[in-house]
């Protein structure tokens, strides 16, 4: 009896740990960054924080871009909130900050701005905006935006 128990305890260890090791296997990792090899990115600075989705920035080369931040939607200066998003934003990417832009090729310049992620201190601006309820994900461009795959953006709500 004891050999036997010790059989069927060594086969349980064994699928447990063959289940393991297929269910890691089979986990693809979540896509959180963007490759600058790939991707078209411009180092600068932040020259202004307009409001909660829109920031002048100013490239290394001294050419300013007004960039609308993909994927979000922040509330107007006029409206509810839209203050509190404001100041949030500068908060965590103030002028004068060192940040990275990468255009959205999926999406056409708004209003006079280009379309895309802005990075300060290797930090997601569009991402925090929406963890941090000061903005929300704009479901209606996943489908557009080269960066509707990222973890961030199915998280809260890209499908």
């Amino acid at each position: 009896m004891g050999n036997l128990l010790k059989a069927m305890s060594m086969m349980l260890i064994s699928v447990i740990g063959i289940g393991i090791v297929a269910y890691s296997i089979s986990i693809t990792p979540p896509d959180t960054s963007v490759d600058c090899e790939e991707q078209i990115c411009t180092t600068g600075i932040i020259a202004q924080v307009v409001d909660g989705d829109t920031v002048k920035f100013l490239s290394d080369e001294g050419q300013e871009i007004r960039i609308r931040l993909a994927l979000v939607n922040a509330p107007e200066l006029t409206e509810p909130g839209g203050d509190e998003s404001k100041l949030f934003v500068e908060s965590q990417c103030s002028a004068g900050s060192e940040s990275v832009f990468i255009l959205d090729r999926g999406q056409k310049p708004s209003f006079g701005r280009e379309v895309g992620l802005v990075f300060c201190s290797e930090t997601s601006l569009n991402e925090l905006l929406v963890e941090n309820n000061h903005g929300e994900l704009d479901p209606r461009f996943c489908d557009r935006s080269e960066f509707g795959g990222l973890d961030w953006a199915l998280k809260y709500g890209c499908e």
